[in-house]
């Protein structure tokens, strides 16, 4: 039996739905409009903008803020690569603070004394799915006047006191990838926004820079394509290219087939909380082994795996504990980065820190993320069990 930490759940209906938008086309068209729409209510924002990956929401988010370059922004150590690369790409400065011991998430209490007056951002993760304490975020964010974009590549449908997660932020983005809540045949993001200027921007840059991307659907409209100049030459806005772009969007197919996901999102979530609390309860016989999740209070969320570090003061190692699940076909991974400072690609970037990351560290050393996915069954969890307390056993 093989159990994987990440699983891609679809059926019949997505399956369906794909033939039906091979048979009518694969072009960006309502099928994403509908989709957009459907995400954007999701995080309490008036704009979504569907693109081909939450790597690329990140990168054109950062961009359509339009922070002067060497700018900073606060964001934590422990994180993912493209969180802390979409900062670096769009020539910001990202500043790295700590994380709670066990919630995986951004801590408020070291934003505040790392501000300087180059600050004009703060970027953080709903790493594993967890929420951030995006209230207290927001309040800091409120004092010394800076932007909020929440990165909420691991979860969905995610709420804070039982507000969207997204109700703090000025952007947020998620993603469709195929070990996430919901995924849009595999791949697939989305940039949520309420500010026009953002969203202008955006398409601007999901869509090669083209001036006739922000028409959409009317694109193809007479007065929308030839009524521009390009240095005094009459052109066609098709190919009048505003800013240096990209090629970012989403798929037709994959929206297609998000919209039919969509529809077991609460059941998703419902069983991932479901799988993560049966975690919990076996985990909680051996805390003298491994320090457990705490979820931040208030927040309800589909957590995309279950993590636990390993303890210094287990008489095994993080890697003995993996191989060994490993060997017994039980797929771990490790807590993303860890303190990405320390990691080959980051640690020469300029940068400012806090002077303690210990918690970033301690997850780097100790941190294993384990299955809580809803693609699991009774008998996946009773196996991974089983291996796990005949490994505490040896």
């Amino acid at each position: 039996m093989h159990v994987s930490y990440a699983k891609t759940v679809y059926g019949q209906k997505e399956i369906d739905a794909v033939v039906r938008c091979l048979k009518e086309g694969t072009q960006m068209g309502k099928y994403s409009r509908e989709f957009e729409t459907k995400i954007a209510g999701l995080f309490e924002k008036k704009y979504c903008l569907y693109v081909n990956s939450g790597s690329s929401a990140l990168c054109i988010g950062m961009e359509s803020f339009g922070f002067e370059k060497g700018a900073e922004v606060i964001t934590p150590a422990l994180t993912f690569s493209t969180t802390v690369g979409s900062i670096v790409k769009a020539g910001l400065v990202p500043v790295f603070v700590d994380v709670g011991e066990a919630n995986y998430c951004i801590n408020p209490e070291k934003i505040e004394e790392i501000i300087s007056p180059k600050t004009v951002a703060i970027v953080a993760p709903n790493l594993i799915g967890n929420i951030c304490e995006w209230d207290k975020i927001s309040a800091i964010a409120k004092k010394y006047n800076l932007k909020i974009l929440e990165d909420s590549a691991d979860t969905l449908g995610g709420t804070l006191h039982g507000k969207p997660s997204g109700h703090w932020s000025d952007i947020s983005i998620t993603s469709f990838y195929g070990s996430h809540i919901i995924n849009c045949a595999g791949n697939g993001g989305a940039l949520c926004v309420n500010d026009l200027e953002y969203l202008r921007r955006a398409k601007l840059l999901r869509s090669w820079g083209r001036s006739s991307s922000i028409f959409d659907e009317k694109s193809e409209k007479i007065e929308n394509r030839f009524n521009v100049d390009v240095d005094g030459i009459s052109y066609d806005a098709k190919f009048v290219f505003e800013t240096i772009g990209y090629n970012l969007e989403g798929s037709e197919i994959g929206a297609a087939f998000g919209l039919e996901q969509l529809k077991d999102l609460e059941q998703n979530i419902e069983m991932r909380r479901k799988n993560f609390q049966i975690q919990s309860n076996f985990f909680r016989r051996y805390e003298e082994f491994f320090t457990l999740p705490k979820e931040t209070s208030g927040a309800r969320s589909g957590w995309l795996a279950f993590p636990i570090i390993v303890k210094k003061s287990a008489p095994f190692a993080r890697r003995d504990f993996q191989i060994f699940l490993e060997k017994k076909n039980i797929q771990t991974r490790v807590v993303f980065t860890g303190n990405i400072t320390r990691q080959p690609g980051f640690k020469n970037l300029e940068m400012r820190k806090s002077a303690d990351l210990k918690n970033s560290d301690n997850i780097m050393r100790g941190g294993v993320l384990l299955a809580c996915h809803h693609g699991l069954n009774d008998e996946m969890i009773a196996h991974m069990h089983s291996v796990v307390e005949e490994f505490l056993k040896l």
